[in-house]
Order: C-alpha cells, then sequence, then structure tokens
C-alpha cells in the first residue's frame, strides 16, 4: 500500500515536468524571437509562432531559433 502511495505521488509530482512545451515566437514589432513556455494569445498581429512544432525543453527550443531564418537575423 505504501509503495502505491509513493508511486502516485512520484507520479503527480513528475506529471507537469513530462507535459512541458515551449514555444518560439516572433514579435513583428521588435523582430525578435523568444521561446515561451505558453503559446501566444493575443488579439493583434504582431506576435506569432515562428514555427509549428512545439519542443519538450527550453535548450530544444532555444537550439532551433538559431536556425529560423527570421529569428537568425536579429541582432
Amino acid at each position: 500500500m505504501k509503495r502505491a502511495l509513493v508511486a502516485i505521488i512520484v507520479f503527480l509530482f513528475s506529471t507537469p515536468v513530462l507535459a512541458a512545451e515551449f514555444y518560439i515566437v516572433h514579435d513583428r514589432t521588435t523582430q525578435k524571437c523568444t521561446v515561451a513556455d505558453k503559446p501566444p494569445v493575443t488579439n493583434t498581429r504582431t506576435i506569432n509562432l515562428a514555427t509549428d512544432t512545439i519542443y519538450k525543453t527550453r535548450q530544444e527550443a532555444e537550439s532551433a531559433m538559431k536556425a529560423i531564418k527570421v529569428c537568425s537575423a536579429q541582432k
């Protein structure tokens, strides 16, 4: 019984980590890209996803951002 309880507690604390999602967001006003942990929600057309890909880690998204043309051109 204790093992099952421990397993459930471990699962509940690890679930947010397993569900992590990162997005590359392009701000058309500033012409800069950033990595966000939530998809952009805006009523204007100044912010959009630079790619449709959802990344599992921030490092993965940051690496991919370097290969995206609109993001790699920023200074």
